[in-house]
């Protein structure tokens, strides 16, 4: 009789490995988009930094290849990461998905087609192409129209983050967790690991580049979710405060017998999105219930993410085709505005 016991594809740590990193990157997805308005911000442009920021979606991705070296490793990964992006309410719905095991896909089909798998330059390039399929896939989804040049300045600034964010600091810290023998994995020929081991096992400005980079992610993500994200208790309801006479929480139940339809087109940055008809309440209408004080002439709409948009009271109390809809919690539909005014997971609208 035999009692060998059977011997599966990927070990039981592996599929840990594979569920944990996963698991950060899907969760972590919502605290990059977040950087990524914050350097448009700051260098006062309305696109870009999204794309430059891209390479860190793929990082995940490469850091499961590099500690599992078996093919499939990153596909899967891949997978599991689209599949929590998704369900923890990724704008892109469903498509996601797709997108997260396309990174996947190229990464693995990257590492099997050549025998320097362990190199720093091919890391470089497969993340690369994996952040720049980004770009690629959705516009084949949804075409926006936008000129070619500015198509291709996309998948430059997404093919330049995956080469810094996903390949270098990605092999970084892949070699950081060998050298540290954290997952018991042992660095294989040609790594410059082991290479000179007998000398100093890394370069030092190397191994701290990875230990900065970490450093940062984890602190920022950090003070993201103390100081920004805004967990949601009722996805379905948000606070309507600042200088009005009747502060209150808005349900959208309560409020479902004002509703109207508008046909509205979604004109963004890169998206975009055909005129088609939206149910939802006006906003006019929920302002008007908190009594909005005398002097008040402006409203920021916050997102549970951080986003936010900001508009004249004055023009949103006078125009009923913006109004609030239920999509995934509870989204903005500003009708003739463009689309970086179109807010997702509404938590609060502050008047002042």
């Amino acid at each position: 009789m035999n009692s060998t016991p059977p011997r599966y594809y990927f070990r039981t740590r592996d599929l840990v490995t594979i569920g944990v990193l996963s698991a950060l990157g899907g969760a972590l997805s919502t605290y990059v988009g977040y950087l990524g308005r914050l350097v448009n911000v700051a260098v006062g442009v309305p696109f870009g930094a999204g794309q430059f920021l891209s390479g860190l979606h793929v990082f995940w991705i490469i850091l499961a290849a590099g500690l599992i070296r078996r093919a499939g490793a990153a596909s899967l990964t891949g997978l599991m990461k689209g599949l929590v992006e998704f369900f923890t309410g990724n704008p892109h719905g469903i498509i996601i998905v797709f997108v997260s095991l396309a990174q996947g896909l190229i990464i693995d089909a990257g590492l099997t087609v050549t025998s320097h798998r362990n190199s720093l330059p091919l890391f470089c390039v497969i993340g690369g192409f994996a952040a720049a399929s980004n770009v690629v896939l959705f516009q084949l989804l949804y075409f926006s129209g936008i000129p070619l040049m500015f198509f291709l300045l996309l998948v430059v600034l997404a093919f330049s983050s995956g080469i810094i964010f996903a390949g270098y600091f990605g092999k970084a810290t892949l070699d950081l967790v060998i050298e540290a023998n954290v997952t018991r994995v042992r660095a294989t020929s040609p790594s410059p690991v082991t290479k000179t081991r007998a000398k100093r096992r890394f370069p030092d400005p190397y191994k701290v580049s990875a230990v900065v980079f970490l450093s940062v992610i984890v602190i920022g993500a950090g003070l993201y979710a103390v100081f920004v994200w805004r967990p949601a208790v009722d996805p379905l309801g948000c606070d309507v405060t600042g200088q009005v006479g009747n502060p209150y929480r808005f349900t959208y139940s309560a409020f479902s017998s004002q509703e109207i339809i508008v046909e509205a087109e979604l004109v963004g940055s890169v998206t975009y999105v055909p005129p088609q008809n939206y149910t939802g309440v006006p906003l006019a209408v929920v302002l008007s219930h908190a009594r909005p004080a005398d002097g008040a002439s402006a409203l920021l709409v916050l997102a549970s993410d951080g986003y936010s948009a900001t508009f004249s009271l004055l023009d949103v109390l006078s125009d009923s085709d913006i109004i609030i809809i239920v999509d995934n919690g509870l989204r903005l539909v500003a009708t003739n505005y463009s689309g970086e005014f179109w807010v997702r997971k509404v938590s609060s609208l502050v008047i002042s």
